[in-house]
């Protein structure tokens, strides 16, 4: 992908990472130079940097899966149920 793609994420872990118009955005090319995660060569490597030290998965992680493959779909006030609590990323 072309470094100056920019990447959205879902969300962010701290206030550092805002711009100026509070947006939360980078281009690709800055993000393989400062994320460590994206720059392990070896899938068996990164396999075990994602997975080996996972915490729990929060309550709603059954329900949140199903939303994204379309196989529930949950009431406005459901989402935002499902939306609280922690943010697990896998990698950074």
């Amino acid at each position: 992908m072309p470094e100056e793609l920019i990447v959205l994420p879902a969300h962010y872990m701290s206030i550092k990472e805002m711009n100026q118009d509070g947006s939360i955005s980078e281009k690709l090319g800055k993000l393989y130079k400062e994320n460590h995660g994206l720059n392990i060569e070896s899938e068996e490597e990164f396999r075990s940097a994602v997975t080996d030290n996972l915490p729990p998965q929060p309550n709603s992680y059954n329900d949140i899966r199903q939303t994204n493959m379309g196989q529930k779909k949950p009431e406005d006030e459901e989402q935002r149920e499902m939306e609280i609590g922690p943010n697990r990323c896998a990698i950074r």
